[in-house]
């Protein structure tokens, strides 16, 4: 029997897309995995890597190329499941990610289902866990694009622009300090990187995105955006310092009724499951839970010390 380790990989190439979707029919995707999202990379064979031995391919991972230098790693198939050649596949899809496109922030989404299958193989390729995302949906209702939401007096509201950008970067970074809200991240980019992604979260709409202010000092940010015909609250954050006031719900709030005012009959978010204080603020706004996602990462610069397997 091979050696996984002697197995070859390698990006796919055009000569290798019949073997492709022969081997994306018989091989089993990760539990809680959708089988067909494979399929839509084929256009693209740079961006797989496939594990060959003699022109069969025996396994395969795709690298998603996200914005703010951060890449995504699918879960790997394989035609015969082993843990050490899908660490192979993990760490070179990561490597791919950091050298071709960038990336210094290359992360994983699996199912909860999955995690008994693929976190040997994740932390063997190096990936450590970031959170448990829980992802939440609430319906809007018409009515809810009317007036202003209920506020403490004093605040005033400044929508994004270019020549507020910097206001709003410098308030977002306030906002990290002691987040609960995945704060193994701090540090791993800086905050144009996370701007930057939160941009290309579905259609940036400038004017759903909200700096707040108190007494003229910015102390918190709600941004959304237009997802798949539903609102995203990529981003709401408080600075400590205006912290444990009610702000959190004004500010979302304010996310609410920007979501009715594009027309938008949902509203949905991604929040680390350990951040107490945002569940609970979600639950109030009578935010449902519809699944959740176990984010494990590994920064670029962490790959080199890791040398090969």
């Amino acid at each position: 029997m091979t050696d996984p380790a002697d197995i070859p990989i390698r990006p796919a190439r055009r000569g290798d897309m019949a073997a492709l979707v022969e081997f994306l029919q018989v091989a089993p995707a990760a539990r809680g995995t959708d089988p067909t999202a494979d399929a839509a990379p084929l256009s693209d064979p740079a961006n797989r890597l496939v594990a060959v031995r003699e022109g069969e391919i025996l396994g395969s991972a795709v690298v998603v190329r996200g914005a703010g230098r951060c890449g995504a790693i699918r879960p790997p198939r394989l035609l015969d499941w082993d843990v050490d050649l899908a660490a192979r596949l993990l760490r070179a899809a990561a490597a791919h990610a950091a050298r071709r496109h960038g990336a210094r922030l290359i992360q994983s989404l699996i199912h909860p289902e999955a995690a008994d299958q693929l976190t040997p193989a994740l932390e063997r390729a190096g990936f450590e866990p970031l959170a448990t995302l829980s992802y939440m949906r609430r319906p809007i209702e018409p009515q809810e694009a009317q007036g202003e939401p209920d506020a403490p007096p004093g605040l005033t509201w400044q929508h994004y622009s270019r020549l507020r950008h910097r206001k709003f970067a410098e308030t977002i970074a306030r906002t990290y300090i002691e987040s609960l809200d995945c704060p193994g991240l701090a540090g791993l980019r800086t905050v144009d990187d996370s701007i930057d992604t939160h941009k290309h979260t579905g259609r940036f709409t400038p004017r759903s995105w909200h700096l707040v202010s108190d007494g003229g000092h910015p102390v918190g940010v709600t941004l959304v955006n237009d997802l798949k015909a539903r609102g995203e609250l990529v981003y709401l954050g408080v600075a400590p310092e205006a912290r444990c006031r009610g702000l959190g719900r004004t500010l979302l709030a304010r996310a609410i009724r920007d979501t009715a005012r594009m027309g938008l009959r949902r509203i949905g978010l991604a929040v680390d499951v350990t951040n107490t204080p945002a569940m609970r603020l979600y639950a109030t706004a009578h935010f449902h839970e519809t699944h959740r996602r176990l984010c494990w990462f590994v920064p670029a610069e962490r790959l080199d010390a890791l040398g090969g397997l």
